[in-house]
């Protein structure tokens, strides 16, 4: 399935599925061309270091976003799971 950026944002901002913060951490890893560092999507989101840390933490268990190593450590999505909340939001 090809996945256009907005369609992604409005299926994550749509999502009953998370909290108001994960949403909002998603949304903005989905909007980059490149995989974010926890300090930048904080900054991004305007919220606080231990927020973005617990968000960032359940949405990796959740398994909507990746951590990988690249110098420091930074986060891309699971086009797989958007995927999943793409196909809900068309449902709706």
């Amino acid at each position: 399935m090809k996945m256009s950026k907005k369609m992604m944002i409005e299926a994550i901002h749509n999502s009953k599925l998370l909290p108001e913060k994960q949403r909002q951490a998603l949304e903005v890893i989905c909007s980059s061309k490149y995989p974010l560092s926890s300090k930048m999507i904080e900054e991004k989101a305007g919220t606080t270091k231990q927020r973005m840390a617990y968000s960032l933490k359940a949405l990796q268990k959740r398994d909507f976003i990746v951590k990988e190593k690249d110098g420091s450590y930074v986060y891309r999505p699971n086009y797989r799971r958007i995927e999943e909340l793409i196909e809900r939001h068309k449902e709706t």
